[in-house]
């Protein structure tokens, strides 16, 4: 006998948004990691640009060190460092998949594992990479999934 699952619609949501964001994040990483000197060239002309539009606005002792830590984002930016973001990041995004997985079936360890994943995107960048590169990595990969956290918690009442 099947026992029928009563996911809170709010729930469903959740965990739906973040199936879609895991496969997107595990697409968007794998090519990370196939191409990473193309991904570094392409995020240091990113860094260049934003750090060229400072240049142009008026020149302040914050405009002054914003340039030196884009500078040194660009510096650090190598294959090698973005292959590093891109392996911890998919560890991430498969973490979060399987977590989403398990709240999908109302199981509270999906919480943990979702918590513990932010934990693991938070803190490798900052270990393995390092610098002001590793911070940006960090924060960029977790910032979303924070919001989604305190979501989540709130349907922690609905899990077992």
């Amino acid at each position: 006998m099947s026992e029928t699952v009563n996911r809170p619609t709010f729930l469903t949501i959740l965990c739906i948004l973040t199936f879609m964001s895991s496969v997107s994040g595990l697409w968007t990483q794998s090519e990370r990691l196939w191409n990473p000197e193309i991904m570094a060239d392409k995020t240091r002309e990113t860094f260049e640009g934003v750090r060229e539009n400072l240049e142009n606005q008026a020149t302040t002792a914050d405009t002054k060190t914003m340039d030196k830590m884009f500078e040194a984002v660009i510096d650090q930016t190598t294959a090698g460092s973005i292959k590093t973001g891109a392996i911890i990041m998919l560890i991430f995004e498969s973490l979060s998949l399987f977590a989403a997985y398990l709240m999908w079936n109302l199981d509270k360890r999906g919480f943990y594992l979702y918590m513990g994943g932010i934990a693991v995107a938070f803190l490798l960048p900052l270990f393995l990479i390092g610098g002001w590169l590793g911070v940006i990595t960090s924060m960029a990969g977790v910032f979303f999934s924070i919001f989604m956290l305190i979501m989540y918690a709130f349907n922690l009442k609905h899990m077992h």
